[in-house]
């Protein structure tokens, strides 16, 4: 191959790199234990392009070294990882293939297709024809159109990085500086074709490689033989014409690719068939169409998949199974699962080899054209095995064979029966070398044992004995390579080495099952339901894989579809196996699915319909997980007994299997049943016991989350310090194991308690790390833009506090969550009360009142205490004050309505809610406390006051407070407090807060 001076950098403003950090590689290193340099084939800027041998695939590719990986901060990498993923979506033949994405300890880099060739840039040294230049910019067009169909936009079309491959086609290399959807700025241009906007913007369009390809299409006319216009029918005239249009100053003036492609399509006048000429031409199609001789049905079967059920008795199932195994080296035929096709003649009464009625039916239930009877006959006092292969509809007999079942082993035996299917069903076809000989044989019934044992270690062994062993056909010898890669977790290699065989065998169900898994492995879950969707067009009798597929659709968030079709699906192949255990399955997920669409009292029908199939001998775990979706849902009902006795029922049977973290699962849904109602004493009992459990398991996801819950109910008895400890060692153990969601909950609670004790800066980086995490759920999204509005609240910022507040609430909205929305909208509530937003607080008020069905009792009271200061609760202070003093609320809610009560009304000397304020307060609660302060009016309290408010010289409130203070000093500090609050409104907020403070 030609080396290929590649010039593109890096597509981000990176830390500069030190010449000596990134020498050229000598050959012989090796790159992830993986790929071996052989040798440079381009070069530029931070780039380097090598010829490398991937020892694990045993082939040639190129290898593109982006940077050394300690100049690009982590968000420069999932930025690299994100686009060589979204070039991997193009598959073109005038594109490079894009394979797999690495970083190391030492470098970043992606693999690629070799293209061995010659650059363009080299080939218009010489003259070329006409009829080559107008194929390569007819391929260099389709080849853009591929990719800005995915939203690739490459960003660096020139000769270059055109390569002319040995068939004389051109294909586009080199990515390097593409941007999806022209958001990522690009600092490296080539010279001559480089757009004038990319020029001074700095990032890439669909316009920008149009420039480009009117260039490079000028390149190609000026190389072009004058001689040889005269053999094509375009006019050399109009493609000048063309590139002179692509190049145009002006984006919009730039000719679409379809208008290009259109100006070869376009046909002139000389060139159209006579209308008597096209009349002749049908009739002549007709009569071919009725009298050419048609395919035999024989003929035509083997131009499409057809499908093999097997059926045997219990004497024959490992010949069954492995003859089954022999068949999937046939891409053209496809033979269901044998258990499966047992399972259904057991359950459903099908008597396959006594009656042509039940075969048929077996049939249809299997959708298969063929159905192979595998049975134990005793002939002449000699057990034989009968082989009886029939085509459906009809029962048309193909083969009826006895053979002595002492003539070889039942490897042998299968290579028999499968050579007889094989000459019936694929005659005169050419297979891989795929047989099933005693060897393979031998290693599947070791593996299988292993897997029933759950020896994890030993089917890893026998795995790579059987990758080495000389007797196993290459593809047994993937298969094994995909299932080791799968066990040590090397996902992106299994993704290859079965990329590889579905290639080879593109109608193998079974295959595409498997690619589906590796690709869920990979958190490409677009992926995986593309697999599981063309495995289930083949096999559709896989109630599994449809339950698989409802899966990644429920975590996607499509829970109408999931239901309506893909549980519906396997809930209906598993009732017609009567697998109880399926059915339990499926019918906890429909379960799941309602949950997630907060429609609850369907939810817990369908959790209690999944119970009696998951019964406490047969699936301890799973009826303990299902007891648990049914407390979650009663307590969210309010049905907090059957919540409590699903629960203990739940404990129970998790302490009689000894599973600590079933135990610890429980006692932690104990917890949250409590701390839903209240209690949160017994919460935190619960949540400890759970805690325990998991230190003693050594669970460090579980213990993360305990010790989270631990924290957060400390801090809603008050207790900050101890809520501070727990939940920052929460966030050390987070860290350490890379769990997002759990990390994001942790920082979000700890970013709340921060606020609330006036640490704002510490809150804010906690906020800022957050804001700028790309992998945050919506959930978590929405709640930290609640803590930011707090924050900004509580800071005087209220413009930006009253725009966080609104996202918070549309983002619950849009990912229907009732209970998030509640708090969004309470904290919005209370955002324009304190304000004196009185038409949008009368809205918001309304949208709250919608949701009140589903308040807990917390909820209740904070809503209603708005609508006491707002003026719009039919009750007095002293009675609203009387319902807080009487009700179990959390430490946090408590201080917070007293003090704001005694605050906003007069309360006598004598009234409890005084000593319950000595009792409860301290001023770690700062804002309650200044509150209080200001309440209490006595001099000595106004002096404490003045003294927290000079403590705390940016909170929102100190011109309210210094107005309370009879202390004269105090007036020049109000104003400038004022001044400064009213700066950080914005108009509605500035104009509403003057009218309710009575100022100008």
């Amino acid at each position: 191959m030609t080396e290929v001076n590649d010039s593109s950098t890096q597509p981000w403003q990176a830390e500069q790199t030190r010449r000596s950090d990134f020498q050229i590689l000598a050959a012989g290193t090796m790159l992830a234990d993986r790929f071996r340099i052989v040798r440079l084939l381009g070069h530029g800027g931070q780039a380097r392009v090598y010829e490398v041998y991937d020892t694990v695939l045993a082939e040639s590719c190129a290898l593109k070294l982006l940077v050394a990986n300690e100049h690009l901060s982590n968000d420069a990498i999932e930025r690299l990882r994100n686009e060589v993923l979204l070039t991997r979506q193009i598959n073109h033949p005038n594109v490079v293939r894009v394979h797999e994405f690495y970083v190391t300890d030492e470098y970043v880099f992606f693999t690629m297709s070799l293209i061995e060739g010659t650059p363009l840039a080299e080939v218009v040294d010489n003259k070329v024809s006409a009829e080559q230049s107008i194929r390569w910019f007819q391929q260099l067009v389709s080849a853009l159109q591929a990719c800005h169909q995915v939203g690739i936009i490459h960003g660096d079309i020139k000769p270059a990085n055109c390569i002319i491959n040995e068939t004389g086609d051109l294909i586009i290399v080199d990515f390097g500086i593409g941007s999806q959807g022209g958001n990522s700025p690009t600092t490296h241009f080539s010279a001559g074709y480089t757009a004038p906007e990319l020029a001074r913007s700095h990032r890439a369009t669909h316009a920008s490689d149009r420039y480009a390809l009117g260039k490079l299409l000028g390149l190609l006319l000026e190389s072009t033989e004058a001689k040889s216009w005269s053999a094509v029918a375009i006019k050399e005239g109009k493609l000048k014409q063309l590139a002179q249009n692509l190049q145009a100053d002006e984006p919009e003036q730039r000719p679409s690719l379809a208008y290009c492609v259109a100006t070869f399509t376009t046909t002139s006048k000389k060139h159209l068939l006579p209308l008597s000429l096209i009349a002749v031409l049908v009739v002549t199609l007709v009569v071919i169409w009725f009298t050419w001789p048609t395919p035999t049905e024989q003929n035509q079967s083997f131009e499409q998949v057809q499908t093999l059920a097997i059926s045997s008795d219990v004497d024959t199932v490992a010949i069954a199974q492995l003859t089954h195994l022999l068949l999937q080296a046939e891409p053209k035929l496809y033979s269901v699962e044998p258990r499966s096709v047992n399972q259904l003649t057991q359950q459903l009464g099908i008597r396959v080899l006594d009656s042509s009625r039940d075969r048929a039916r077996i049939a249809e239930l299997t959708d298969a054209q063929f159905i192979l009877v595998l049975d134990q006959q005793v002939l002449a006092d000699q057990p034989h095995l009968l082989v009886l292969l029939l085509r459906f509809p009809g029962d048309e007999v193909l083969v009826n064979e006895s053979i002595p079942l002492t003539s070889g082993s039942a490897a042998q035996l299968a290579q028999q029966v499968a050579e007889q299917v094989g000459t019936q069903l694929i005659r005169g076809r050419t297979t891989a070398d795929l047989r099933l000989n005693d060897t393979v044989a031998d290693f599947l019934a070791q593996l299988q044992g292993a897997r029933q044992q759950l020896d994890v270690q030993t089917e890893q062994a026998l795995l790579r004995e059987m990758i080495d062993a000389p007797k196993v056909g290459e593809f047994w010898r993937q298969q094994a390579r995909a299932q080791l890669a799968m066990l040590d977790e090397n996902y992106s290699l299994a993704a290859q080495v079965l990329d590889r065989l579905i290639i080879d065998y593109p109608q193998r169900a079974d295959v595409l099952e498997q690619r589906a898994q590796a690709a869920v492995a990979l958190g490409d879950l677009k992926q995986a339901r593309d697999f599981y969707q063309q495995a289930l067009s083949l096999d559709a009798m896989q109630p599994m894989w449809w339950f698989e597929l409802a899966k990644l659709k429920i975590i996607q968030g499509e829970m109408k579809e999931a239901i309506a079709q893909e549980l519906t699906q396997a809930l209906i192949g598993f009732r017609q196996q009567e697998n109880s255990e399926g059915q339990g399955l499926v019918l906890n997920a429909f379960g799941v699915a309602y949950l997630r669409m907060a429609e609850i009292e369907q939810a817990r029908e369908y959790f209690e319909m999944a119970l009696p199939f998951r019964t406490a001998e047969s699936q301890p775990v799973e009826r303990i997980t299902t007891l648990s979706n049914i407390a979650t849902t009663a307590a969210i009902l309010g049905d907090y007994a059957a919540a409590e006795q699903a629960l203990r029922e739940a404990r129970d049977l998790g302490l009689e299997t000894g599973d600590d973290l079933a135990v610890a699962h429980i006692e932690n849904e104990r917890g949250l049943l409590f701390e839903e109602q209240g209690l949160y004493q017994q919460a935190l009992k619960h949540y400890k016991r759970a805690l325990d459990l998991r230190l003693r398991a050594g669970d460090d996801y579980a213990r993360s989350q305990s010790i989270n819950n631990v924290a957060f109910i400390n801090f809603l008895l008050g207790d900050f310090s101890l809520a501070e400890v727990y939940w920052r060692q929460a966030l050390e153990i987070a860290r350490s194991i890379d769990e997002t969601a759990t990390l994001h909950s942790i920082q979000i609670s700890l970013a709340q308690l921060l606020i609330m004790q006036g640490q704002y800066k510490q809150a804010e980086r906690l906020l800022a790390e957050l804001i700028n995490t790309a992998d945050k759920s919506r959930d978590a999204e929405s709640n930290t833009q609640l803590q930011v509005s707090r924050l900004n609240f509580a800071q005087g910022r209220m413009a930006a506090a009253a725009v966080a507040a609104e996202a918070s609430v549309n983002l619950a909205q849009q990912i229907n969550d009732p209970r998030g929305l509640t708090e969004s909208l309470l904290w919005k509530a209370e955002l324009e009360l304190h304000l004196g937003q009185q038409p949008q607080l009368s809205e918001t008020l309304l949208a709250l009142s919608q949701l009140q069905e589903n308040f807990n009792h917390e909820q209740q009271l904070a809503f209603d205490w708005l609508q006491l200061t707002s003026g719009k609760l039919e009750s007095t202070a002293t009675v609203f004050a009387e319902r807080v003093l009487n009700s179990t609320l959390s430490r946090l809610l408590e201080v917070k309505l007293l003090s704001e009560l005694v605050y906003s009304f007069d309360f006598s000397d004598e009234h409890e809610i005084w000593r319950r304020l000595d009792v409860i307060l301290n001023e770690t609660l700062y804002e309650s406390y200044m509150l209080t302060l200001a309440a209490r009016g006595d001099s000595n309290s106004q002096q404490v006051l003045l003294n927290k408010i000079r403590s705390f010289p940016d909170y929102w409130r100190n011109f309210e407070l210094l107005r309370v203070i009879s202390i004269t000093s105090t007036e020049a500090l109000a104003q400038d407090a004022l001044k400064q609050l009213l700066e950080n409104m914005n108009d509605s907020q500035r104009q509403a807060y003057k009218e309710a403070i009575n100022v100008q």
